[in-house]
């Protein structure tokens, strides 16, 4: 048996081609359209689907966050699959945080439309492939800035980021290093500015994350 979609986007003229071409490509039972959360919630209530489509032109981003949220407490089993027009990488993972199964960029065709259905009907999860590339991007971006970061360390400034990650008290680096106290704190001040962290904890955390210890 074939599943349901309802599909939750403007225009009107947009929605219904989706929802006719998805029809007669025979991928669903049934799709029903919505142009209103009031209308959405109506529909959920009657008759639930497998498949819900969200789109960005009919919400902004932040009250797609608290929709999707909402949805997912209400009615677990229905997976979401949010069309952005080229949301930011972050803004995608909040949507998955969220509770999003699927993320499709808006130029996205009916192929890669089909296997993100088929992608979670099968209990994954999906994400488009020019999505997909900002994410590389992105990550190889932060990984450069990452080693950019550690590189300005100097050779003493990274002695004492090992000992804070050893749990020692400012008294207790400049003792086992022989310098004055206003030293390790004039390096401690340059450590937490490099790495871009707050504190002794971010420092660890930072250091444990990028291998900076062993």
């Amino acid at each position: 048996m074939k599943p349901n979609l309802i599909i939750f986007d403007e225009p009107l003229f947009y929605t219904e081609g989706l929802s006719k071409l998805l029809t007669e490509g025979e991928i669903f039972d049934n799709v029903r359209i919505c142009n209103s959360t009031a209308t959405l919630s109506e529909q959920l209530s009657y008759q639930p689907p497998e498949f819900l489509m969200l789109g960005s032109r009919a919400l902004v981003l932040t009250e797609i966050y608290k929709l999707v949220q909402d949805l997912v407490n209400q009615h677990q089993n229905i997976k979401i699959i949010v069309i952005g027009n080229f949301f930011d990488v972050t803004d995608i993972r909040k949507l998955f945080e969220k509770g999003i199964k699927s993320y499709l960029d808006t130029n996205c065709g009916c192929n890669e439309f089909v296997k993100s259905i088929a992608a979670l009907s099968s209990n994954l999860v999906y994400i488009c492939d020019s999505a997909k590339e900002r994410m590389m991007d992105f990550l190889s971006h932060k990984q450069v800035h990452q080693r950019h970061q550690i590189e300005c360390l100097t050779k003493r400034e990274m002695e004492v980021l090992k000992l804070i990650c050893d749990g020692l008290s400012s008294k207790k680096i400049c003792e086992k290093l022989f310098i004055s106290i206003n030293t390790v704190e004039t390096h401690r001040k340059k450590i937490l500015m490099k790495l871009n962290v707050k504190n002794s904890a971010g420092v660890v955390k930072y250091a444990m994350e990028n291998h900076m210890i062993e």
